[in-house]
């Protein structure tokens, strides 16, 4: 079975267009060419739509980092 992190790594992976060598927490839009607005509306439903957590506007506005969005997941009880 697939762990939360590697699930969140292939999801991110896949909606960025990037390479894994990016899925670093540091790294944010200004690192990953493929984060753009669009792609981080379909982070939020995919996120919902996988560990079942609905993002509010405010919620997907202080999301910055990949770094940001574990921390998020990890406040809502899914262990990475």
């Amino acid at each position: 079975m697939t762990n939360a992190n590697d699930k969140l790594k292939l999801l991110l992976t896949d909606i960025f267009m990037m390479e894994e060598e990016l899925y670093l927490d540091e790294n944010g839009p200004e690192q990953i060419e493929g984060w753009d607005s669009l792609a981080t509306v379909s982070m939020a439903v995919a996120l919902q739509q996988e560990f079942g957590h609905h993002m509010t506007i405010e919620e997907v506005s202080e999301i910055h980092t990949i770094g940001d969005i574990k921390e998020y997941l990890r406040s809502k009880g899914v262990e990475l």
